[in-house]
C-alpha cells in the first residue's frame, strides 16, 4: 500500500509540475521578439531538464517498487529535495526573464505559477519522508524472506543496491550536462558538439555494462566499467575546470551556475560510483549471486505451484458442483 501511495504522489507531482512548466514555456513562446531571445532559450532548456527530471523520477520510482530497493526510495527523497532547491532558484530566473510591464493573457500571473512549483515539491517531499519509513519496514521483511537472516549477505546486498542507485543517477546527470552543453554552449560547427553526441550513447553502454558486471559478478566487464568511470571523471573534471576558467566569458557566463552544478554532480557521482564498484567487486563470490538466483527460482516454483493448486481446486470444485 505504501509503495502505491509513493508512486501516486510521484505521478501527481510530475503531472502538476510539468503542466505548470508547460504553461510557462507557452507564455514565453508567445512573447516572440518582445523577450530576451538568449535568456528565453536558456530558460527553455532549464525547464525542459526540470521536466525530464520529473519523468526520470517517475521511472526510477516504478523501478524501486519492482526491485524492492529501499535505498532507491531514499535516493529519490534526496533527489526530490534537490528539485526543491532548483525550483526555488528558478523563481528569480523566470521572473527576471519576463519583460517588465508585459501583459499576461492568463488568469494566473507568472509570479504565482513560479511559487506553486516549490509548494507542490515541498508537499511531495513531506509525503516521501512519511511513506519512506513505512516502505523501509515493509521491504525489510521482504528482503529477510529473500536473503534470510545472514547479516553478511544483507550487507553485501545493501552495497549492491547502493551501487545500482548510483548507476541510475549517473545516467541522469550525464544526460542533463550534455543537453545543456550542446544547446547552450556548443555550436553545430564545433567538433566537440559531435564528440559529445557520440560520447553520450557510449557512456550509457558503459553504465549498462557496469550493471551487468555487478549482477553476474563478471570481473573483466567490471574492469572495463571502472576504466570508463575514470575516463568520465577526467572528462567532467576538465569541463568543470574550463567552465570556471572562462566563467566571465561568453557563452559560459550565462550558464555558469547550472552547467557547473551538473558538471560537479556528475564528477562526484562518478567518483562515488567507482568507489562503490570496487566494494561490489570485492564482494564477488561471497554468495549474493547464488542467493538472488535461488530466490528467483524459489519464487518461480512457488508461483507455479500456486497456479497448479488453483487449477486443481477449480477443477475439483467444478466437478463437485456437477455431481450435486
Amino acid at each position: 500500500m505504501s509503495c502505491r501511495l509513493f508512486v501516486l504522489v510521484v505521478v501527481l507531482e510530475t503531472v502538476a509540475d510539468i503542466a505548470i512548466e508547460g504553461d510557462i514555456l507557452l507564455r514565453f513562446h508567445q512573447l516572440g521578439e518582445k523577450g530576451q531571445i538568449d535568456a528565453i532559450d536558456r530558460l527553455q532548456v532549464y525547464l525542459s531538464i526540470f521536466a525530464f527530471a520529473h519523468v526520470f523520477q517517475f521511472v526510477v520510482a516504478l523501478d524501486a517498487v519492482r526491485l524492492r530497493n529501499t535505498l532507491q526510495f531514499l535516493f529519490l527523497t534526496m533527489f526530490n529535495a534537490l528539485f526543491l532547491v532548483y525550483a526555488i532558484l528558478q523563481i528569480s530566473e523566470i521572473r527576471n526573464t519576463w519583460p517588465q510591464g508585459e501583459p499576461q493573457n492568463s488568469t494566473i500571473p507568472i509570479n504565482i505559477l513560479t511559487a506553486i512549483i516549490p509548494c507542490v515539491i515541498g508537499v511531495a517531499e513531506l509525503a516521501f519522508i512519511v511513506l519512506g519509513w513505512s516502505i523501509w519496514r515493509e521491504f525489510g521483511w521482504k528482503v529477510f524472506k529473500l536473503l534470510g537472516a545472514d547479516l553478511r549477505i544483507k550487507t553485501i546486498y545493501m552495497h549492491y543496491q547502493i551501487y545500482e542507485c548510483l548507476l541510475k543517477f549517473d545516467i541522469f546527470f550525464a544526460i542533463g550536462f550534455s543537453a545543456q552543453l550542446m544547446t547552450l554552449v556548443l555550436q553545430r560547427t564545433d567538433v566537440e558538439y559531435y564528440i559529445t553526441v557520440a560520447a553520450l550513447p557510449v557512456s550509457l553502454l558503459i553504465l549498462i555494462a557496469g550493471h551487468l558486471a555487478a549482477r553476474h559478478e563478471n570481473k573483466p566487464l567490471m574492469y572495463v566499467f571502472m576504466v570508463g568511470c575514470i575516463a568520465g571523471s577526467g572528462y567532467f573534471g576538465y569541463k568543470l575546470y574550463r567552465i570556471i576558467e572562462h566563467r566571465n566569458e561568453d557563452p559560459y557566463k550565462s550558464v555558469l551556475k547550472s552547467l557547473s552544478t551538473f558538471a560537479a554532480l556528475s564528477l562526484v557521482f562518478l567518483l562515488t560510483t567507482f568507489t562503490w564498484a570496487c566494494i561490489v567487486m570485492s564482494n564477488f563470490g561471497l554468495g549474493l549471486k547464488n542467493n538472488l538466483s535461488n530466490s528467483k527460482t524459489r519464487s518461480g516454483r512457488s508461483r507455479g505451484s500456486d497456479s497448479r493448486h488453483s487449477r486443481q481446486f477449480s477443477s475439483s470444485t467444478g466437478h463437485r458442483m456437477s455431481i450435486e
